[in-house]
């Protein structure tokens, strides 16, 4: 189960950059026609889906400490953690210093200083920046210029969840949703070795999100579902 929801959330966080897609809200119907299918985007130069982030064999795109067959290019950015700032006290679980993981991936376009054609035979010669789109889905936000990046003020990612030290935490075997096919998941298959990463709470191809949300895994709003249901997953409050 665990390995099924790292596959399905391996991609980039949403980004709604297709003419058709401009909102970036999921169908829950999967990855084509969803905000990550950039397969109709001119800059896309083979017309795929997958290949704006994965490659089947290695091109030396991926340094080996990637995974995933990744095919994008990554931010050398370096970043101030929420876990570095004045919230310090506010984190129970070991954070690690710079983004890792699925997140460190989702920042590749993310974060505003890749190109979102960053990919392929492409790498290094990108000029098209998620801010080309929607200045909205750019994470810090458009006002975060330069090349340090300040994530201290956005949800902590690349921190182990660690409900052990916050008892303000459910454990994770709390049940987190539950699949297509009635199979239900918990805190603990969204987690990315133990860590929470963007992917625990948005599901970037698009197979389980909620429907009108940005691939949110649950409703987080009574339009969609329960007031404040993703946060409540995981914050016993």
């Amino acid at each position: 189960m665990k390995k099924l929801l790292s596959i399905i959330s391996v991609a980039v966080m949403a980004v709604g950059l297709t003419a058709t897609l401009s909102f970036a809200n999921g169908s829950g119907a999967g990855i084509v026609n969803s905000p990550h299918d950039l397969s109709t985007e001119a800059w896309n130069f083979r017309g795929e889906i997958c290949r704006v982030c994965h490659v089947p064999h290695d091109h030396g795109r991926n340094t080996g400490d990637v995974g995933l067959l990744w095919n994008h290019g990554l931010s050398s950015a370096t970043y101030l953690m929420y876990a570095e700032d004045t919230h310090t006290n506010f984190i129970d679980g070991a954070a690690d210093p710079e983004p890792t993981g699925i997140s460190k991936l989702c920042l590749g376009c993310h974060d505003g200083t890749v190109a979102i054609d960053d990919f392929d035979n492409n790498i290094g010669l990108g000029t098209t920046m998620i801010s080309d789109y929607n200045a909205g889905y750019q994470v810090p936000g458009i006002a975060d210029v330069g090349t340090d990046k300040n994530l201290s003020n956005t949800h902590p990612i690349s921190v182990f969840y660690d409900n052990q030290s916050d008892p303000g935490l459910n454990p994770p075997t709390h049940v987190m949703g539950t699949l297509a096919g009635g199979q239900t998941y918990t805190i603990d298959d969204v987690l990315d070795g133990g860590k929470v990463q963007c992917s625990s709470c948005h599901d970037v191809h698009d197979e389980e999100a909620v429907p009108g949300t940005h691939l949110l895994r649950v409703p987080n709003n009574i339009a969609t579902g329960v007031a404040s249901g993703l946060c409540l997953t995981c914050h016993n409050k």
